[in-house]
């Protein structure tokens, strides 16, 4: 959730996850509910169609009538079999919301769905926003044309496992790992590390997370002189 003057972005907002729960597991720890926007401005970013990053019942009640909700192709045309409807942004093309400049730039799926990562500046500050993009060869050229940037939101699970109904089944994971989030953080020349997509589902076989990963995550960003800075549900970061 990012806020600047009159406007507030959700990227992925999730509540709902009782449905996930034969998939992902049961919650860790509790789910926090997502704050109502406190801005006459608010709009949504939805980096891909997978129910952890597309919770349509929950846009629908962040957004209503007073805002707006944007994805890739695949995530408007999934929004419009259930009424929901999805502006669709292009890869590079930048658009503009209140005081924030947006820009969706590549990423990869587990099991090749569209996704995309987006960058948002508000003028100020620029944040990189991954989704649960895994590893690419990306970082570079964003890096080049777009960077540097003053925090990168990265997944870290490195989540092993299967998509149900998707075989065979690969022991690849499924999103970035620690060392993995680490380098890409470093390659895009940010501030600081902020990991996501961790801690509070693990679900072996079918969803494992990365082993060890509060201690990898640490070695990486001291190997590579990256920060890490992480956030704990509903701490707020201000640049």
């Amino acid at each position: 959730m990012l806020e600047s003057g009159a406007m507030t972005l959700y990227i992925d907002p999730l509540q709902n996850v009782a449905a996930m729960a034969p998939f992902i597991g049961e919650p860790i720890f509790p789910v926090l509910p997502v704050p109502s926007s406190k801005t006459p401005g608010r709009a949504a970013l939805i980096t891909h169609v997978h129910q952890d990053h597309f919770d349509q019942p929950l846009l629908r009640e962040l957004i209503r009538e007073n805002g707006d909700i944007y994805g890739p192709p695949a995530v408007r045309a999934a929004g419009l079999e259930n009424g929901l409807l999805i502006n669709s942004v292009r890869l590079h093309e930048t658009f503009t919301l209140g005081v924030f400049e947006i820009t969706p730039v590549p990423a990869v799926d587990w099991i090749g769905d569209e996704q995309v990562s987006y960058i948002v500046s508000d003028g100020t500050d620029t944040i990189f926003h991954g989704g649960d993009t895994n590893w690419h060869g990306h970082w570079w050229p964003i890096a080049r044309h777009y960077g540097p940037f003053d925090a990168a939101f990265l997944p870290v699970n490195g989540v092993v496992g299967g998509v149900p109904g998707v075989l065979p089944l690969a022991e690849m994971p499924g999103t970035m790992t620690p060392i993995q989030a680490v380098t890409a953080t470093r390659i895009l020349g940010s501030k600081m590390l902020v990991p996501m997509h961790y801690g509070q589902f693990d679900n072996p076989p079918m969803y494992t997370e990365f082993p060890d990963l509060e201690n990898t995550l640490s070695k990486a960003g001291a190997d590579q002189n990256v920060e890490i800075r992480r956030l704990a549900d509903g701490e707020v970061l201000r640049f």
